[in-house]
């Protein structure tokens, strides 16, 4: 299971960071996986499910 932090997810879809957590409250962009509770839980991004949401997007365009 290959998994990146934001920063990196953030790259590799062509996003700032800002706009990828804006994403993630509002419920668009590719899943994630909270690790710990609270405002300072790590978030990340499995490399699988970050290739699914490209592909969706790039079909809806």
């Amino acid at each position: 299971m290959i998994t990146f932090n934001q920063r990196t997810t953030a790259k590799i879809i062509g996003v700032s960071d800002s706009t990828l957590e804006n994403w993630r409250r509002e419920g668009i962009g590719p899943n994630f996986k909270k690790i710990d509770s609270g405002r300072r839980g790590r978030v990340l991004y499995l490399k699988t499910d970050i290739a699914l949401w490209l592909s969706q997007t790039i079909e809806t365009l």
